[in-house]
């Protein structure tokens, strides 16, 4: 006789593995991501502003990251449409 908490830790044990398959197959897709930054008002401190938050995304994902500083929201379309 099949038990709810049976079916339940199967259920559990089949998301988990499918979370984790679907975690690695993206990393091996994209192994760098560009993280664009358009400056509101002078790109001096853009910098030190954003590598934190650049240093922790790419600890959380695992995969490398790089800052790229746009001059405007065209030039980083223009990024993306040229790779």
């Amino acid at each position: 006789m099949i038990h709810r908490r049976d079916l339940l830790a199967t259920g559990m044990t089949a998301l988990a593995a499918s979370a984790a398959f679907a975690q690695a197959s993206w990393r091996q897709a994209f192994p760098e991501i560009t993280f664009a930054v358009v400056p509101a008002e002078n790109a001096t401190g853009v910098l030190a502003r954003y590598e934190p938050f650049v240093a922790h995304l790419a600890t959380e994902l695992g995969v490398k990251v790089t800052m790229r500083i746009a001059n405007d929201y065209a030039a980083v379309i223009e990024g993306m449409r040229s790779g």
